[in-house]
């Protein structure tokens, strides 16, 4: 039971969230100085950090999101992303808790119950990580214009398609894809499946992005691949529900992520303006040049922080999913934007010694760009606000 604040003041964290908070940003700070480690780790060995990841587990971090009926610790999306967040304060981005919590999340929206007995309690305990295949080279996430096909044929489904891009594929057990349900010669809706990305018929690519957020990426084709019928998430035709809880959660969690992100940059900086003296005797952060932005960014990420927060305690509270949609949009599209801004003042801060590949601002820099981008668009996300949040029309 969420446990209503100890002091007076309205916006603060329940105290339950106030402990977690706490115990993950103790933890992270111990992992902070082997954050290059962590980050090589998984991609050099396709695992996240043994150490890293057993530690977060056994806090039950992993477990969180999910109902107490399967492992879990009765469904806290803002607990998660407290704790995502708390990690990202210290450079340490973990993108693909996001993804198996996402998912794990849709599972338990929609079921069926062979889905949620298989891969719940696995998720909850940490034993397995789950990937997400929904973007294609042709229509990017734009998901409506989908090519790949997902037929029912008898005791079992066939895929056909190829996506990309499709992060993890080293590490994950199974991939949940998202293609159109095809009966005969016509389209029926929409299927999501999980499919085991090493089945036979599957082909897997790496596509060579320089691990953005610390994962490999690939590119996964189907060539009439079959799939047991157990393996479908919701209902045939129905893979919508499917996606949109999907799509909160990912949303929440990433601008989670950013606003970390956005707060390691901002501290790092501005230590760095304290005691960084180019001309004169006075240190950069004197000059209002440098002052100003990170004073602007100070101020952007509390208003940021506070949305993320209130978006993922709404969605808790079983705010209707149209709410959800438009409040987790919003958060991710400013959230991302942040998080960049952030690092580019950083690096203009720091000099000739942000482009020194040791310090790791490259990674800070890309990866904070790569979140405008993905896992949605920001312009994605303004066509939604413009079009669900203040009704314009859209293009047809």
């Amino acid at each position: 039971m969420i446990t209503a604040p100890t002091t007076a003041h309205p916006f603060d964290l329940f105290a339950e969230h106030s402990a977690i908070q706490h115990e993950a940003r103790r933890v992270a700070a111990e992992f902070a100085p082997r954050a290059a480690e962590i980050r090589r780790h998984l991609i050099d060995h396709g695992e996240l950090h043994p150490q890293l990841w057993k530690d977060f587990c056994q806090h039950g971090w992993s477990a969180l999101m999910l109902p107490v009926s399967d492992g879990g610790h009765g469904g806290s999306l803002l607990g998660t992303a407290l704790v995502l967040e708390a990690f990202a304060e210290q450079g340490i981005v973990l993108w693909m808790p996001v993804l198996s919590c996402a998912i794990a999340y849709a599972i338990d929206r929609v079921g069926p119950d062979a889905a949620r007995q298989a891969w719940l309690p696995r998720v909850a305990a940490g034993a397995s990580h789950l990937g997400m295949a929904a973007t294609e080279p042709g229509s990017g996430h734009n998901l409506f214009r989908t090519q790949t096909e997902i037929r029912c044929e008898g005791d079992h489904f066939v895929v056909n398609g190829l996506k990309r891009i499709t992060s993890g594929l080293d590490l994950v057990d199974r991939v949940l894809v998202f293609g159109r349900a095809v009966e005969g010669d016509r389209a029926t809706g929409y299927t999501t499946l999980l499919v085991d990305p090493r089945s036979p018929g599957t082909k897997i690519t790496e596509i060579p992005m320089r691990y953005r957020d610390g994962v490999r990426q690939f590119q996964l084709e189907f060539d009439h691949v079959a799939v047991q019928a157990d393996a479908l998430v919701g209902a045939v035709g129905a893979g919508l529900s499917a996606l949109w809880p999907f799509t909160h959660v990912e949303r929440v969690l990433t601008a989670a992520i950013c606003t970390g992100s956005a707060e390691y940059s901002l501290a790092r900086a501005t230590a760095r303006a304290k005691d960084r003296i180019v001309d004169g005797s006075a240190p950069i952060g004197a000059d209002q040049a440098i002052a100003h932005p990170l004073a602007q960014l100070h101020a952007r990420l509390a208003a940021v922080r506070l949305l993320v927060h209130r978006t993922a305690a709404r969605i808790d509270a079983g705010v209707d999913d149209r709410i959800a949609a438009t409040d987790a949009n919003a958060a991710k599209l400013l959230a991302a934007d942040l998080a960049f801004d952030s690092a580019d003042h950083a690096v203009q801060v720091f000099g000739a010694e942000a482009w020194d590949e040791r310090e790791g601002w490259l990674d800070i820099y890309l990866d904070a760009r790569l979140s405008r981008s993905g896992p949605v668009s920001n312009e994605f996300a303004l066509n939604y606000l413009a079009k669900h949040a203040l009704g314009l029309p859209a293009h047809r």
